[in-house]
């Protein structure tokens, strides 16, 4: 509960920083999928669906904030072994600041937690870092490419990469 406050009281900075600074750009949305890479651990893959939304603060600077799903499947799992567990379900939501270097090239960084819905049932934090670039397809949407490095808490690290539509 104390998570979902936490992005309401996101939200509604963002929304009034905004207010206070011009931005270059409108503010986005976009849906994608998601292809994570476990660098170690019980894990050997994981893929899922997330949405963010990127709102304008200053000029080269946007919020931003993530929510998704990620079945993150057991190294035996994968050729379906029925004495491995399935997959264990996290729901990362998260908040951050995208960095555009060039109009279609940035940096992002995101902090928040990631909850495991089936096992554990547990939540933990979670922060992300990596580039991106953003290829338009019209004056209204575009690609979104991101990579990046993510960490639960130690006890899931991955390398991710983030394919989304953006609106």
């Amino acid at each position: 509960m104390k998570y979902i406050s936490l992005f309401v009281v996101l939200i509604l900075s963002a929304i009034t920083v905004r207010a206070q600074g011009p931005a270059e750009t409108k503010a986005a949305f976009s849906t994608g999928f998601e292809l994570a890479i476990p660098s170690a651990g019980v894990f050997s893959i994981g893929t899922g669906a997330s949405a963010k939304m990127e709102i304008p603060v200053v000029r080269p600077l946007s919020l931003s904030l993530t929510a998704g799903i990620t079945p993150m499947f057991y190294k035996s799992n994968l050729f379906g072994n029925s004495r491995t567990p399935g997959a264990a379900v996290f729901v990362p939501l998260k908040a951050g600041l995208k960095y555009y270097f060039a109009k279609s090239v940035y940096a992002e960084g995101e902090a928040g937690t990631a909850i495991e819905t089936n096992y554990n049932k547990a939540s933990v934090f979670a922060f992300s870092i990596g580039p991106g670039f953003i290829a338009s397809i019209n004056d209204k949407s575009a690609v979104d490419i991101g990579f990046r490095y993510e960490d639960w808490a130690g006890e899931v690290r991955q390398t991710a990469i983030r394919v989304a539509y953006r609106f």
